[in-house]
């Protein structure tokens, strides 16, 4: 990625105004955001406390359970950059997000609380809280991943680094994730 083709502009003080993002990296060289409005919580799983299921997409680390609910765990940068975690990890750092599952009548999301889905997003690293203010976010070039760039609101830099703005309803929304819920 090309941190130059942007303006540059920084991300506001974790005091000052703007929209609340957590941060994290996908990988050493990727950091990105999540606007906490897509955030439900955040949490650190056991990698034995992970059920491997079989016939899914590689990013799909499995299934575990969180407050009695069955929650799916993705591998977001094997996912979105196609960069898979290491195997060796002991335990995972999971941004845990809550999606609408589509009706299979209706072809579309829908809100009642009892279809809903908890997607678990594993990451390796995580940067912390950072406000954001919303006209700071530029529009994504064309010289990311395509597996990327239907997940990305946007990029900013933040002290000569680009951080992607990424979309947690899109990548839930994401064909590959869907065909596995339905």
């Amino acid at each position: 990625m090309n941190a130059s083709v942007l303006a540059h502009r920084q991300v506001q003080p974790g005091g000052a105004a703007g929209a609340a993002c957590l941060g994290f990296e996908l990988n050493e060289q990727t950091p990105a955001l999540f606007t906490m409005n897509q955030v439900q919580e955040i949490i650190v799983l056991p990698a034995q406390q992970i059920t491997p299921m079989p016939n899914m997409p590689p990013c799909v680390l499995g299934l575990s359970t969180r407050r009695s609910r069955v929650i799916w765990l993705v591998d977001l940068a094997h996912m979105l950059l196609a960069t898979p975690l290491p195997a060796n990890i002991r335990n995972y750092n999971v941004v845990i997000i809550r999606v609408a599952q589509r009706s299979q009548q209706q072809n579309m999301f829908v809100s009642s609380a009892h279809n809903q889905v908890l997607l678990g997003l594993v990451v390796p690293t995580m940067r912390g809280v950072v406000h954001v203010a919303p006209e700071l976010v530029q529009k994504p070039k064309g010289y990311f991943s395509p597996g990327l760039m239907p997940c990305l609101r946007g990029c900013l830099l933040q002290q000569d680094e680009m951080l992607l703005v990424l979309d947690a309803e899109a990548i839930a929304r994401s064909p590959m994730l869907q065909s596995n819920w339905e």
